[in-house]
């Protein structure tokens, strides 16, 4: 009877096991295959999406070089034109550079007022900071023909304290126009601070070092406590 007895309470346990697994399987199993399927739906996504960029970015590609062919044949409307409509369209690498090469075709035409809106939003719209630094120094370039000195060194501060390569190209519009405008302190000290910069462009280095010998050096100032040199006389002043 023993025997008997055990072998129907294992017979009722596997019963009770089975049920209590049929029972897990019908309530969780529609959810386990549920999110086994969103997950299958996201890897196909994913996949998908990298598919279409890459075959976005192919077509932007081949458009932007069929732009910069017009723009080399001097079929400027043209190439303006599309470049316009790849500015808006495409991977955002693609719109940037689209855009910095419609504000040059603007810059071209002599909208230079224009080239500036165009080359200030590439380098708003611009991720990579290379771009960025290249829209804003094309547009100081500009402004430093149509706009006041004043205006021209706002624009170019982020640029000479960013370290960047670009910065000595910065530094260097800095001190010329600077120059120009009669502000021969910032003229000097930005000019010579980049022929003691090691890391600059030799050209670049070698136009501040010509600049300043131009320029010529600061003059001298009395120390204190000394007293000027006399003015001389009227007999010695014939």
């Amino acid at each position: 009877m023993t025997n008997e007895t055990d072998s129907f309470v294992q017979e009722v346990d596997e019963s009770l096991r089975q049920d209590r697994m049929l029972t897990l399987v019908k309530r969780y199993g529609p959810m386990l295959l549920g999110a086994f399927a969103l997950m299958l739906a996201a890897m196909a996504g994913w996949q998908y999406w990298r598919a279409s960029e890459a075959r976005a970015a192919a077509a932007q590609g081949q458009a932007y070089a069929a732009a910069q062919q017009l723009a080399g044949a001097g079929t400027l409307d043209a190439a303006k034109a599309e470049f316009a409509r790849l500015s808006q369209t495409g991977p955002s690498v693609y719109r940037t550079m689209a855009k910095l090469e419609h504000a040059a075709i603007l810059e071209l035409d002599g909208d230079l007022e224009g080239a500036v809106r165009e080359f200030d939003e590439a380098a708003a719209a611009a991720r990579d900071p290379i771009l960025r630094e290249t829209a804003q120094l094309r547009a100081a370039y500009i402004v430093a023909d149509i706009q006041d000195f004043a205006a021209l060194q706002t624009r170019l501060l982020p640029l000479t304290q960013s370290g960047s390569r670009l910065s000595f190209l910065a530094r260097e519009l800095l001190g010329v126009e600077a120059w120009e405008a009669g502000d021969l302190v910032v003229a000097r000290r930005e000019l010579q601070g980049l022929t003691l910069a090691l890391d600059a462009p030799e050209t670049v280095r070698q136009r501040a070092q010509l600049a300043l010998s131009v320029i010529g050096p600061a003059p001298e100032t009395p120390a204190e406590g000394a007293n000027p040199a006399p003015a001389p006389s009227e007999g010695e002043s014939k």
